[in-house]
């Protein structure tokens, strides 16, 4: 999944565009992070429950923005930012990392491989966007679950004989950030 930083970073773009769409921002900030904070992914990001054992078809099917819109009163902010992050979550898997994800790879690879990536982003995105965890109010519940993960990925990477892959650049990053800045949501 993005990091955090990530679903922050397009935010933050997001309010700089069209600000005169968001009246709360610190709520429109905290719905961009909501859905990862809750440990059952297929309830908070309205998809499909699927085996996790086959990562790559888990994170296509976990998410499914337009069951959100459904469900919910898109006129409150912190339900738009909701909106936002499972529409970027979709497009993550569905669409930027689509040609990563069609290779032949092993499942738990591609976690790691994704994870790692996430990691490395969000130095590069504190700079460049100015994001940090805490402007959203669960930051410091974020940065607890994000020490949990870092303890579990830990062991992944030692791994013998195991080298990451990097799937995506800087630069495929801020245009993937570019784009997601000017998702239409609906009312």
């Amino acid at each position: 999944m993005p990091s955090a930083l990530t679903h922050l970073a397009v935010a933050k773009r997001f309010l700089e565009k069209h600000s005169h769409l968001i009246k709360n921002v610190q709520d429109f900030l905290d719905g961009n992070v909501l859905p990862d904070l809750n440990p059952d992914k297929a309830i908070s990001h309205c998809g499909v429950r699927t085996e996790t054992n086959d990562i790559l078809k888990y994170n296509r099917e976990k998410v499914n923005p337009w069951k959100f819109v459904e469900a919910h009163n898109m006129n409150n902010d912190l339900n738009k930012g909701q909106y936002l992050h499972l529409y970027v979550d979709y497009e993550f898997y569905n669409v930027f990392l689509k040609n990563y994800m069609q290779g032949q790879k092993c499942g738990k690879q591609v976690g790691i491989d994704i994870y790692e990536t996430t990691r490395r982003d969000d130095e590069y995105l504190r700079k460049k966007y100015g994001v940090e965890y805490t402007d959203a109010s669960s930051g410091k519940e974020i940065i607890r679950l994000n020490s949990i993960w870092d303890g579990e990925y830990e062991i992944k990477r030692r791994q013998t004989g195991y080298k990451f892959i990097f799937p995506y650049s800087f630069d495929e990053l801020d245009v993937f950030i570019e784009k997601m800045s000017d998702v239409e949501i609906p009312n």
